[in-house]
């Protein structure tokens, strides 16, 4: 049986702070179990990886900021996706805006890893 990827989809944005912390913590928690976890950002997704952004949002006014939980999500090995088309129609970035370890992706990426009958989706 082979093993099982995990794809977590987040549209949620820098807008709503007390959600977007979740998958993080859920896509880190499954890459350090050792299953192959990759994030794909898309519709509010794009603002939470733009340079500087995740520094300052934070779920409470004395909570960590994203960027800790990013970082250790990197560190686990998660991959980071960004849709192209969101953040550069939606959002005006480039990819020089994104943090270091996110890479665009386009639609077919995300299909292409829907369509893996190994492949958790789950969406945020």
């Amino acid at each position: 049986m082979a093993l099982k990827k995990y794809l977590f989809v987040v549209s949620t944005g820098a807008s709503e702070p007390k959600k977007v912390f979740s998958p993080f913590y859920y896509a880190t928690a499954s890459a350090a179990i050792g299953f192959e976890t990759t994030m794909f950002f898309l519709a509010e997704g794009p603002s939470l990886v733009k340079k500087g952004a995740a520094k300052a949002i934070r779920a409470t006014e004395d909570g960590e900021p994203l960027q800790k939980v990013i970082d250790m999500a990197l560190r686990c090995g998660v991959k980071l996706l960004c849709c192209s088309t969101a953040a550069k129609v939606i959002w005006k970035m480039n990819e020089g805006d994104l943090i270091s370890g996110v890479q665009f992706a386009g639609a077919a990426s995300l299909l292409e890893m829907t369509a893996d009958p190994d492949m958790v989706v789950m969406y945020f």
